[in-house]
């Protein structure tokens, strides 16, 4: 018998509207990847176009007329102009293919849009970076006056003091746990810093901001007002941060004549310690039952470890300066740690610690930091009530320098055991807030045109990004971070603002899935 092709028959290959599989293969193959292509496209476009207008207010850069319009969003120059030339050929091609006949060749290409999506989001996400989620935002206040003297975290929560009333919010919800007034018209003027038990914590309030001649205690879990007015001198001056602590169930608060002890269960009045001769007491911090504070003389200050029980210094170190030119800030007061600088045009800035006995261990210089063609100066300012200016943690002394000639700042780590400094990592703008989340130091950088959350370990200088603000969360300068298991939060000095509320949490990167 002869072969069927042989007489008439056609072959498969020769019958007409059928496709060799070789072929068929390498059609479906390319609708597959122009699907991809174009899927791609699509969302780097849409990324692209909703992150101009997110974060640059869709417009960055400088226009032709030369009018700037600030810096342009991380990576949205490859994001628009890549999908503007893959797309030009790759969405027509799509859409044809879409449109002819053929489900099989159909389902290829809507299989390949559908990855073509999730690698553009993946892509987009390598050029821009991770944007942080915020979980959630407490409402605005109704007035600009109603600025933030100062906040706790307490467990689970974080207690927001604002002039006129202290508010409890639950860190991982954000719901409102409680709410303690202030009394009559006065207004709340001081917090207390670190707390020992975090159980109570102290507020200073007065007619203003100047006059801080009250002082109640609150319990944080339940936001009742244990006790008030347990001194008759408190501190008269303004410091909003520093006049009062509580340790190992003492409450001390820093009057005129110098230092007061009370119950922090009952208001009781326990014991009062007087300056110093020739200083007077300026600054108190408590941690861990530990109490240190400083008094200031002329032409030096002196260092003095108070027992919260007793009342007596337990020791006390007497530091010269040679001008009266100096300014002083308690870094830590267990270990303590502190700072002092001199002002002018050969100032310092050194760093002292002392052991148990009151001994100086070590004295070491945190300025002529070299960066950006010039040197810079550990910043030891006081934050005024929000976070912490300087982190003293597994050995290590962290914290962020003033601005350096490069327009950044820097975080930079010394060992306390020989005050060297073992690493230098320079950020890309200033550092706004910072708070210590075990090792690491949490801060945010003032990146333009948003600012980036950032961490660094304190043991080996690691840097690692976060993530990035999408909308202005922050007020520059004038907030706070805090972090807790779930979230960071950041707390304003003002929250009037829908952009810029009182309070907002936002999502830990490890958290985001």
């Amino acid at each position: 018998m002869y072969p069927r092709a042989e007489i008439g028959y056609d072959t498969p290959e020769h019958i007409p509207g059928r496709v060799r599989p070789g072929k068929l293969a390498r059609r479906l193959i390319l609708g597959l990847v122009i699907g991809v292509l174009a899927g791609a496209a699509i969302m780097l476009q849409v990324k692209g176009w909703t992150t101009l207008g997110s974060e640059a207010g869709g417009a960055c850069g400088t226009s032709d007329q030369g009018v700037s319009y600030g810096a342009c969003p991380r990576g949205i120059a490859p994001t628009l102009i890549i999908s503007i030339l893959i797309g030009i050929v790759a969405v027509p091609a799509a859409v044809t293919m879409l449109l002819r006949k053929g489900w099989v060749r159909r389902g290829v290409v809507a299989i390949g849009l559908a990855g073509g999506v999730l690698a553009g989001q993946s892509l987009f996400g390598i050029w821009h970076g991770t944007d942080l989620t915020v979980a959630w935002v407490a409402p605005s206040d109704s007035s600009s006056q109603l600025t933030t003297v100062g906040a706790w975290a307490s467990g689970g929560s974080l207690i927001r003091v604002r002039v006129d009333e202290a508010v409890s919010y639950d860190a991982a919800t954000g719901a409102a746990q409680w709410t303690l007034p202030i009394p009559g018209t006065d207004v709340a003027c001081s917090v207390s810093g670190t707390s020992s038990s975090g159980t109570t914590a102290l507020i200073a309030y007065g007619q203003d901001s100047t006059t801080c001649d009250h002082v109640m205690a609150v319990d944080l879990a339940t936001g009742r007002q244990v006790w008030s007015d347990p001194v008759q001198d408190p501190y008269s001056g303004s410091a909003a941060t520093g006049a009062l602590a509580v340790a190992a169930g003492t409450a001390i608060v820093l009057t005129d004549d110098g230092l007061a002890g009370v119950s922090a269960a009952t208001g009781a009045q326990r014991w009062t310690l007087a300056s110093p001769d020739g200083c007077t007491y300026q600054q108190l911090a408590a941690s861990a039952g530990s109490v240190v504070a400083l008094a200031a003389c002329d032409g030096s200050y002196d260092v003095v470890s108070v027992d919260p029980a007793a009342g007596q210094a337990a020791w006390q170190y007497h530091v010269s300066e040679p001008s009266d030119s100096y300014q002083f800030q308690i870094l830590s007061a267990s270990p303590v740690v502190i700072n002092d600088d001199l002002t002018g045009p050969r100032g310092t800035s050194t760093v002292r610690e002392f052991g148990p006995s009151g001994a100086e261990t070590l004295a070491f210089s945190v300025s002529g930091i070299p960066l950006g063609g010039g040197t810079v100066t550990l910043n030891t300012a006081s934050t005024g009530g929000f976070g912490v200016p300087v982190a003293v943690t597994d050995g290590m002394l962290v914290g962020a320098t003033n601005t350096g000639g490069s327009g950044g700042d820097a975080i930079v780590g010394y060992r306390l055991a020989d005050g060297r400094r073992q690493w230098l990592v320079d950020t890309p703008d200033e550092v706004n807030d910072a708070t210590l989340s075990g090792s690491e130091l949490v801060f945010v950088d003032e990146s333009d045109p948003a600012y980036s959350l950032e961490e660094v370990n304190a043991s080996t200088g690691t840097l690692r990004s976060l993530g990035y603000f999408t909308q202005g969360i922050l007020q520059s300068g004038q907030s706070g971070l805090y972090a807790f298991p779930a979230d960071d939060l950041v707390v304003n000095t003002t929250g009037d603002s829908g952009d810029q509320p009182p309070v907002a949490a936002i999502k830990a990167p490890a958290a985001q899935g």
